[in-house]
């Protein structure tokens, strides 16, 4: 009866990476419960805040509609003052629109309808016009209005300046001394007079824009009279203090919502600060110091390979034949040795390498045979538990299923294997480094090429045309282990490796281990 020897440092690696998983494990599950209560529990207030601030936002629009009306800031003498000014602009304006108004209709003759007409057209248009520029949003208007009637205005006066001009011309043309001729001759005609043909328009133009310029300016200057009369029926400065207090106490309402919106995400990055703080404190007063910075450092180191390099996508191919079932001195074959060897690889694979196990049987391309394929994460983790996590479940699932395999295949098709190898890099091209590990004795035995009945293996080149087409292997690295010379000497062994060394170059590939063991030396390769 065999029984397994007892590891004490893969049962103590076993239990420390099960430990943290579990610890940290443990710490997401409280954090995300505790997040979820915080959010649960602040929804309410922000529900509060927002009725309140909606509430605040009417009031505001209240108290901004009746400011609005407001007479403008300054003592009671000040505004009588602007007050009489401002009725006194209106009233002259008015009574001249009215009088405009009422030799525009003279020549008609309407009697005493015309007066009326006139009235009404003299106080319906600063009227209406006051009645405009009320309207909440008209600050603008207001203010290109007032340019408009004062270009107006400007451009009027202008042009009565220019038919003040012609008319001082004319009156010099006509004070000039007329000639009398006494003789027999014609009379001499006058030239005509063209006063009045040529100031008719600029008249019009001029009357039109200074007609345009009173109205509105009587129309503005009704509103500033009302704006200007003293109001006490509402105490303005009351007002515009509690206008201000609740502009602070809407900016109070958002600051707070936005602090209990992010108040789950804060106590998020708090709890794990908090959290691996503590797990370092504790550790570096723990007599397992040491270990924890050896343990840190290794996966530190890493954890910066990893980022540092490409990705990793390996390739195991373990023999599944009759010719690794030979029993060593130790009591074990070649096949459980090859075995063994398979599982300290997947204990060591870097974060984001692809791995794919893969046997070789008498038909390893024509019939494939994948036994494994995983891929790592690439976040390792702040102390490399997601890693070791990762590594312990690919190993858990290796041993579950090759403990139903056996070496029962009758022919060795190492070349297949190869084939399928090359298939599996091309599919998985996002990574950048390619290894290929294989566990077998190498020795070809198929129909088509046998390398295992010759004592000596022939020259490479008399065996190139049965090696069939080469397998696409450029840049893959090639590790075969487990080669021992069981039954054959040591120059069918040289000679075999010789062999794989070309074909390996001839496929673009790297032979960069050979050896009967089946150890897999730690390099940057495989890191």
């Amino acid at each position: 009866m065999q029984t397994q020897s007892f590891n004490a440092e893969d049962v103590a690696q076993q239990l420390g990476m099960e430990g943290v998983d579990n610890l940290v494990a443990n710490a997401e599950r409280v954090c995300t419960y505790e997040q979820q209560r915080i959010e649960l529990n602040n929804q309410s207030m922000i529900v509060g805040l927002q009725g309140e601030y909606n509430v605040l936002v009417a009031e505001e629009r209240r108290i901004e509609e009746k400011l609005h009306t407001a007479p403008p800031s300054g003592d009671l003498r000040r505004l009588r003052q602007r007050a009489i000014y401002s009725w006194s602009v209106t009233v002259f304006l008015t009574i001249a629109g009215f009088a405009l108004s009422l030799m525009t209709l003279a020549p008609f003759r309407l009697g005493w309808v015309s007066w009326l007409y006139c009235a009404g057209i003299a106080i319906v248009t600063p009227h209406l016009v006051d009645k405009l520029l009320e309207v909440r949003g008209m600050e603008k208007v207001i203010i290109w209005l007032t340019a408009f009637a004062a270009i107006a205005a400007l451009t009027g006066i202008m042009l009565l300046a220019a038919i003040r001009g012609n008319l001082l011309a004319q009156e010099i043309h006509q004070s000039e001394a007329p000639v009398i001729m006494l003789d027999d001759s014609a009379p001499q005609t006058e030239p005509q007079n063209t006063f009045y043909d040529s100031t008719t328009s600029l008249l019009r133009a001029a009357l039109l824009l200074l007609a345009f310029a009173m109205e509105l300016g009587a129309g503005i200057a009704l509103r500033d009279a009302w704006r200007s009369v003293p109001d006490n029926s509402e105490d303005w400065s009351r007002l515009r203090g509690e206008l201000i207090g609740i502009r602070q106490r809407l900016s109070q309402i958002a600051s707070e919502a936005t602090i209990l919106r992010n108040e789950p995400e804060i106590f998020v990055k708090r709890f794990w600060r908090d959290f691996y703080c503590a797990l370092l404190s504790n550790a570096t007063r723990r007599a397992m110091t040491k270990l924890l910075v050896l343990v840190l450092g290794v996966v530190l180191l890493g954890m910066a390979q990893a980022y540092a390099e490409d990705r990793l996508n390996m390739v195991i191919a373990i023999d599944l034949t009759q010719s690794v079932a030979t029993t060593g001195p130790d009591g074990k074959t070649d096949f459980q040795k090859n075995i063994e060897g398979v599982t300290r690889v997947l204990s060591q694979v870097p974060a984001g390498a692809s791995v794919t196990v893969i046997g070789i049987t008498d038909h390893s391309f024509a019939q494939p045979y994948i036994l494994l394929s995983a891929r790592v994460p690439d976040d390792p983790g702040y102390f490399g538990e997601r890693l070791n996590a990762a590594r312990g479940q690919i190993v858990r699932a290796w041993k579950a299923r090759s403990g139903r395999l056996d070496s029962h295949f009758h022919h060795t098709d190492i070349l297949g294997a190869l084939q399928l190898a090359s298939q599996i890099f091309t599919q998985q091209s996002d990574a950048g480094r390619k290894t290929l590990v294989i566990f077998s004795d190498m020795r070809q035995s198929t129909t088509d090429l046998d390398l295992e009945s010759p004592k000596v293996v022939p020259f490479f080149s008399s065996l190139v045309k049965r090696s069939g087409a080469f397998p696409e292997l450029r840049d893959v690295q090639i590790y075969a282990l487990g080669v021992d010379d069981a039954g054959k000497s040591m120059d069918y062994w040289q000679s075999l490796r010789s062999f794989w060394e070309q074909y390996s170059h001839n496929a673009g590939a790297g032979l960069r281990g050979y050896s009967v063991l089946r150890e897999l030396q730690t390099s940057p390769d495989l890191r």
